[in-house]
């Protein structure tokens, strides 16, 4: 729901409010008048309370999204330099293992050929 759609029906509310109060109101004309003009300051700055406490939660609002974008961003650069520096370490254990690999491999076919000559 848009923050606009809420402060109208805040508005539209305190209006309703108001004249219901007024026209259940057992008071004299001019006295009703007064308190009709200072109900109505009240909800003028009440109203502009509002949309001032929205503009902030509108700018936090903004100011978080950006600040999370940032962060992933820098997450996303350190997951992959935490990946490259994985990569790096573990190459040469790669090629050991495949070296050894190779040595068994050898070592196997040489035992081959030693027990079919027998």
């Amino acid at each position: 729901m848009k923050i606009t759609h809420i402060a109208a029906g805040f508005t539209v509310g305190l209006a309703a409010g108001a004249a219901t109060a007024l026209l259940n109101a057992a008071k004299p004309g001019s006295e009703v008048q007064r308190n009709f003009m200072a109900n109505s300051t009240d909800a003028k700055a009440q109203v502009k309370q509002l949309k001032t406490e929205i503009g902030d939660l509108k700018n936090y609002a903004m100011q978080t999204k950006e600040e999370s974008q940032k962060l992933i961003k820098e997450l996303g650069t350190e997951v992959k330099e935490m990946i490259a520096n994985y990569k790096s370490d573990i190459e040469p254990n790669i090629k050991h293992l495949k070296s050894n690999v190779e040595n068994v491999k050898n070592r196997a076919d040489e035992a081959k050929e030693t027990f079919s000559k027998k």
